[in-house]
C-alpha cells in the first residue's frame, strides 16, 4: 500500500501546525511502527528545527538536502528526484533508535527539511515567473506537476508523508496542498482562529478539494479547559466545520513546548521523557488519526507499543 500524503495546514499562524506535525510523526512511528516522512515547505523551518535542531537544519542545507534544493531543481529544469533531498534520520526517540541498531526497525522518521533561504528562493522564482506574464495559479500548477513525480516515488518508501505547509497560499503552499490526500487542520478555540480556519476551509473546498469534508481532520490545539473555549470548540464541531473528523483536544502545556526542544542533532530521549504529561495526548492523537485514515482511505494499522 502506497503512502498517504497529509497536508498540515491553516491560513492562521500560531495554531500549532509544526508542533502537530512532529507529534503526529512521533505518535505514528512510536505507537504504530510506521515509516514517516516529514516534508517541511515552510521557510520558518519550525518542524525541521524540532526534528533536527537549528544546527541540523543548517547541516542539511549545506549537504544539499531539503526543500530549498528541491525547489532549485524546479528552477533549473531538472527532473524531480525528491528522494535525493531526504535526511534519512530525523528520529528523536530513543526506542526507535535502539530498535534500528538491533536491526529490528519499529517505526522511523525521515525529513525533507526546510531552511530560511527557501523564502528568498521562492520570492526570486515568483518575480521571474510573473515578469514573463505567468500567474500564481499557473506557477502552483507547474510546481505541483514537477513535485508529483518525485512524491509518487516517495510513496513507495513510506507509510505516511506529512507536509508542513506555510500559513499562506503561496504557489509552493498550494502545490503542497494539491498533492495531498487528506488535510490536517490545527486550530485554537478562539474567535480569531475560528475565523481564519473557516476562511481556509472554504478556500480549500472551493479550489483544491471539493470533497474536503470527507478528507479533513481537525485538531484543536493549545486548549484551555474554560467555558469560553468549550463553547468555541462546540461551535467548530457542530456549526462551522460540521461533518469533519475531529481529533482529541491537545491541551496548552509546558510539556508540549519542552517536547519540541531537541538538545543536539545526535541526542535522543525516550517517548516518556520527551512528552512527559502529554504522552497520553500524543497516543490519542495517533489513534484518532489512524482511525480517520482507516475510515477515509482504507489504511489499517495496528498498535505495536502502548
Amino acid at each position: 500500500m502506497t503512502a498517504i500524503i497529509a497536508a498540515i495546514a491553516n491560513l492562521k499562524g500560531g495554531v500549532g501546525k509544526s508542533t502537530t506535525t512532529v507529534m503526529l510523526a512521533d505518535g505514528l512511528a512510536y505507537f504504530y511502527g510506521l515509516n514517516v516522512c516529514v516534508v517541511d515547505l515552510d521557510a520558518q523551518a519550525n518542524s525541521s528545527q524540532m526534528l533536527l535542531t537549528e544546527r541540523g537544519v543548517q547541516m542539511a542545507y549545506e549537504q544539499g538536502k531539503g526543500a530549498t534544493h528541491l525547489l532549485r531543481g524546479f528552477i533549473d529544469g531538472d527532473p524531480s528526484h525528491a528522494a535525493d533531498f531526504i535526511m534519512p534520520n530525523a528520529v528523536t526517540l530513543e526506542e526507535l533508535r535502539i530498535a534500528e541498531e538491533n536491526d529490528e526497525r519499529k517505526g522511523w522518521i525521515s525529513a525533507l527539511p526546510s531552511h530560511p533561504h527557501l523564502r528568498l528562493q521562492e520570492m526570486g522564482l515568483e518575480e521571474n515567473w510573473y515578469s514573463k506574464a505567468g500567474t500564481p495559479t499557473s506557477l502552483s500548477q507547474k510546481l505541483a506537476e514537477h513535485f508529483k513525480e518525485g512524491f509518487d516515488v516517495l510513496r513507495n518508501y513510506y507509510d505516511v508523508i506529512l507536509i508542513d505547509c506555510p500559513p499562506h497560499l503561496s504557489p509552493l503552499s498550494r502545490a503542497g496542498l494539491s498533492l495531498s490526500d487528506v488535510f490536517v487542520m490545527p486550530t485554537i478555540a478562539d474567535a480569531v482562529s475560528t475565523w481564519g480556519t473557516k476562511q481556509f476551509s472554504d478556500w480549500v473546498g472551493a479550489n483544491i478539494a471539493p470533497d474536503l469534508a470527507e478528507r479533513n481532520f481537525v485538531l484543536i490545539t493549545r486548549f484551555r479547559n474554560t467555558s469560553y473555549a468549550k463553547q468555541v470548540a462546540s461551535e467548530l464541531q457542530d456549526i462551522y466545520l460540521k461533518g469533519r473528523w475531529f481529533g482529541p483536544k491537545i491541551p496548552e502545556s509546558v510539556h508540549v513546548l519542552n517536547a519540541m526542544d531537541r538538545a543536539a542533532p545526535d541526542s535522543y530521549d525516550t517517548f516518556r521523557g520527551k512528552y512527559g504529561g502529554v504522552k497520553g495526548d500524543v497516543s490519542r492523537l495517533a489513534e484518532r488519526f489512524t482511525d480517520f485514515l482507516r475510515q477515509r482511505a482504507g489504511h489499517k494499522w495496528q498498535k505495536i507499543r502502548d
